[in-house]
């Protein structure tokens, strides 16, 4: 599992936008620690950050994807 940060980076997404996509249910974070509200998501979610990233990077609203 990675933390928000190592998912940000690899993903080459902001925090701020990963927490946008999840509150849009877009990209939701695999587990979030109830103690630290941390979230963690799973490399296998890399695909779907990337896919998400490539349609907005095409112009496509949030509602589109």
């Amino acid at each position: 599992m990675l933390k928000i940060e190592e998912f940000s980076k690899l993903s080459h997404l902001t925090v701020k936008t990963l927490r946008f996509y999840e509150k849009e249910g877009l990209l939701i974070s695999e587990n979030v620690d109830e103690w630290t509200g941390y979230r963690y998501y799973d490399k296998s979610q890399l695909e779907d950050a990337a896919i998400i990233k490539s349609y907005r990077q095409l112009g496509l609203t949030i509602d589109e994807t």
